[in-house]
């Protein structure tokens, strides 16, 4: 790669530092998409009606993106002061232990539902750190590239959890799963983020985190609350997707549990297929906000389709595809957020971006699939709710994509 006059060098180490968020990205998608595997099981064990589960298994799922958002907004700006990589190692080890205590502790739905609040709490700040170390170590023209390497954690988590989890889950019980979860954030993530990140960057320059205006500042600019907007309605689709599909194809589409492994993985295939295409054409083409409303308006309507398909098999394929376009967001919004900030704001407006997005999208638009299941008694019915979130995105990324040339 060859550097322009006065422009800085890219480091020979860059690399290195998304193959650690990657390691830490898997670990915590395993430990926040448990319980959606390990709820079949808990439901059956307790006997909950449809209703009981709308209204349980919302909270269960709601409480840890409300943990997760709020984390994000308040602790991102201690985080990126006190330093991204010491900031990621206290959280590897505050989400293993939370993990794990669902084993002893999981006798009630409460104690269930505060340590799910816990868990989002550990991992709140994991994705602005991973955005502020990306933007501190890369170019702006390959930080798609950066980001969905460990963003592609995500997906590879998604695919091989349930066929990890639910044969673990069938034979030792579920509370054995959450056990072997706490031990593997321990073993993998937290020796590759002690071993392998780093603070600094050539991109940091001379500002640091602790000189950095106020984060809050952020909502004086109309591109940042374009991007809010779309993380909102993104979070709507793809937490509604991951935390309520288990549950549908189980209960919804009467799908027997030890086949669930591969109906709810088979989506996200695609998904890891997806993310190296649209995070290369969003560098190549620099049209990421574009990508990512049109993937999003063909998301919306894939998933209408699914719901109203003849067959598993058919709605499955229809949910594949579904998830190949939304990952075109996916791959692209947190180098949207670092297009628009400088690297020293990046860490604690990801955070504030990232809560906001949580709770309002995540938190609310999974509580308000599981009410509307809970009043219908349809999981086809929760499921329009991420159809009208993936349409009303094609607007806004739209309007972002003719505002900013990104």
């Amino acid at each position: 790669m060859t550097t322009a006059p006065g422009a800085i060098a890219p480091s020979p180490i860059r690399w290195r530092m998304p193959i650690a968020l990657l390691m830490v990205s898997v670990v915590n998608w395993f430990d926040r998409s448990a319980m959606s595997l390990a709820l079949p099981k808990i439901i059956a064990e307790r006997g909950w009606t449809t209703a009981e589960i709308g209204a349980n298994g919302g909270r269960l799922i709601s409480m840890f993106f409300l943990g997760y958002g709020l984390a994000n907004i308040l602790l991102s700006p201690i985080a990126e002061r006190f330093g991204p990589r010491k900031a990621l190692m206290v959280s590897v080890i505050a989400f293993s232990i939370a993990t794990a205590l669902n084993a002893p502790l999981g006798t009630s739905i409460a104690a269930l539902v505060a340590l799910r609040f816990l868990l989002g709490v550990s991992e709140g700040i994991h994705f602005p750190m991973a955005g502020a170390i990306v933007s501190r170590w890369f170019p702006a023209n390959e930080r798609s590239r950066a980001n969905g390497i460990y963003i592609f954690g995500i997906q590879g988590a998604v695919i091989a959890g349930p066929f990890l989890m639910v044969p673990l889950i069938d034979h030792f019980g579920w509370r054995s799963m959450f056990v072997a979860l706490g031990a593997l954030g321990l073993l993998l993530a937290l020796p590759a983020v002690v071993g392998i990140l780093r603070d600094d960057g050539p991109y940091l320059g001379n500002n640091s985190a602790a000189e950095a205006p106020s984060p809050w500042t952020v909502f004086r600019d109309p591109n940042y609350l374009l991007v809010l907007a779309a993380g909102i309605l993104a979070n709507i689709v793809i937490y509604g997707l991951l935390t309520w599909l288990p549950t549908y194809l189980a209960e919804g589409r009467r799908v027997p549990f030890a086949d669930l492994a591969a109906s709810a993985s088979a989506p996200f295939w695609m998904g890891s297929v997806a993310i190296p295409i649209w995070a290369v054409l969003g560098d190549r083409m620099n049209r990421r906000a574009l990508f990512a409303s049109v993937g999003s308006g063909i998301a919306g309507a894939g998933v209408y389709f699914a719901a109203h398909a003849s067959s598993v098999g058919l709605t499955v394929a229809i949910l594949s595809l579904a998830i190949f376009f939304q990952t075109a967001y996916q791959t692209s919004e947190y180098a949207l957020v670092q297009r628009i900030l400088p690297p020293a704001r990046v860490g604690a407006a990801t955070g504030l971006y990232n809560g906001l997005a949580i709770i309002v999208g995540g938190a609310g638009g999974t509580a308000l699939i599981g009410g509307i299941v809970e009043a219908t008694g349809s999981y086809d019915s929760g499921l329009m709710v991420v159809v009208a979130a993936g349409l009303l995105n094609v607007v806004v990324l739209g309007l972002l994509a003719r505002r900013i040339n990104y």
